[in-house]
């Protein structure tokens, strides 16, 4: 499928961002990197900020509707969802990084996505409301998992389903910044500890 110039645009500045943090990248450069002419560029996007709204919304929220659909589809237990979300997005840059090995492909894909993601937030105020209404619907899609589960007998039905979700929300965050930032841990043993916890703590007797 081609891809239409906007997108073309947006991915070119997206793959150099995630390279040289967005406030890096210059018009010059993504006029290279996407083999549009300026004037091509100008008459799609009056500046970078515009270019910037439109690549949060496809590569940031245009995500999780997909994320989502996956998760509902999937037909598998309550513990291999939790695995699915807390590998997703690493196994997606894993996979997607043809350019380097299995060791480090982390260090190049979600390290840099995730370092972008919140220098973006820092940085522009005006985008932190789409980030906060992102992560309160995948809260409250957690929730709906979580009360599935009970329903379906597979957890305990005296879990507190808002307390199960802050720590599972924690568990991510927390997992992620470890596998980043302290080499000693791999990311199987940092996923398969916070699973395993979460799994004792509210599995059925």
């Amino acid at each position: 499928m081609i891809m239409n110039k906007r997108d073309k645009i947006s991915e070119a500045t997206f793959a150099l961002s995630l390279k040289e943090g967005f406030d890096n990248v210059s018009m010059k450069e993504i006029q290279k990197e996407s083999g549009l002419s300026a004037g091509l560029i100008y008459y799609y996007f009056k500046d970078k900020d515009e270019i910037l709204l439109y690549m949060f919304n496809k590569y940031v929220l245009g995500e999780v509707p997909l994320f989502k659909e996956t998760i509902r589809n999937l037909d598998c237990s309550f513990i291999e969802k939790l695995r699915f979300i807390f590998t997703h997005k690493t196994t997606f840059f894993n996979e997607n990084n043809s350019s380097s090995n299995a060791s480090n492909a982390h260090k190049i894909g979600y390290e840099n996505y995730f370092v972008l993601s919140m220098s973006i937030y820092h940085q522009y105020p005006e985008i932190r409301p789409m980030f906060h209404e992102m992560h309160n619907d995948l809260n409250d899609f957690y929730q709906e998992l979580v009360q599935e589960a009970i329903e379906k007998e597979e957890i305990r039905d005296d879990i507190d389903v808002k307390t199960l979700v802050i720590l599972i929300q924690s568990s991510l965050r927390g997992y992620l910044n470890l596998w980043m930032t302290q080499s000693e841990f791999s990311f199987g043993e940092l996923v398969e500890a916070n699973i395993n916890m979460l799994w004792n703590s509210i599995k059925k007797r």
